[in-house]
């Protein structure tokens, strides 16, 4: 479980970031508010299991746990492209449509991220 102290950062479009405090400003909900309320509805959950722990004491231990990481983002990623390109042509315009291309495009990033981390 993540400690209620804890925050996560994540990089997004600037434009993106400003439409989102802007929301949150006008329903009057925190931004650390919306996105813990959008968090759980993508994952159907506020808490995550912990994690095995994995050896990193060497270079060579935290470039394989990366590339392990790495990996599950990418199966991440491919699944929701695909629920993206099964939605039908006539909702892909719809929140649903939306919220799979802004996952997909933050995944790639965070991919991108991860994998220059230790080339």
């Amino acid at each position: 479980m993540i400690p209620e102290n804890k925050q996560l950062k994540i990089l997004i479009d600037a434009q993106l970031a400003k439409e989102f405090k802007a929301v949150c400003k006008k329903t009057g909900v925190s931004m650390a508010k919306g996105l813990s309320g959008y968090m759980e509805g993508r994952i159907g959950s506020k808490t995550f299991p912990q994690a095995t722990p994995v050896r990193i004491d060497t270079r060579r231990d935290r470039r394989g746990a990366m590339r392990s990481i790495v990996l599950k983002l990418v199966a991440i990623r491919d699944a929701e492209q695909a629920y993206m390109e099964a939605i039908p042509e006539n909702l892909q315009g719809g929140p649903a449509y939306e919220d799979a291309e802004c996952a997909i495009s933050m995944m790639d990033e965070a991919i991108d991220l991860l994998s220059e981390a230790y080339r």
